[in-house]
């Protein structure tokens, strides 16, 4: 049975306005949706640069290039690539998977060009195995 699973976790940047942060241990499954909060007055500044991915596979989850200062919801997607040529489809999209049953993987955010100690947290959902 599937169920969706929250993991949240709470950014906050060194000295030099960077961050790495993990989410889960043993995620796989499909991501449903990707929350992002700034944190309010001290919260991440407008030209922050997020990178979301699987932390083994490196699958690309979510991209957000001056992530702003406003609480936003993300529907991550991919497009899916022919296998003849590896073009991409014009008119479909597709799931993003994080790891597999056999092979779990946590979920990295890096964040860049933000400013020092700034904060801001991120809920990842995330549709998988009970």
């Amino acid at each position: 049975m599937k169920r969706v699973f929250a993991y949240a976790a709470t950014i906050t940047t060194n000295g030099t306005g960077d961050a790495t942060v993990y989410f889960g241990k043993k995620i796989h499954g499909r991501v449903v949706a990707v929350k992002y909060a700034p944190g309010g007055a001290s919260g991440l500044a407008t030209g922050a640069d997020l990178t979301l991915t699987g932390e083994t596979t490196e699958v690309p989850i979510l991209i957000k290039a001056n992530a702003g200062q406003s609480t936003v919801w993300y529907r991550p997607r991919t497009i899916p690539n022919l296998n003849t040529d590896g073009s991409s489809f014009s008119d479909i999209d597709a799931d993003i998977f994080v790891g597999s049953a056999e092979a779990p993987e946590r979920i990295k955010l890096v964040v860049t060009d933000a400013v020092a100690a700034e904060t801001g947290t991120m809920t990842i959902y995330v549709e998988q195995d009970e």
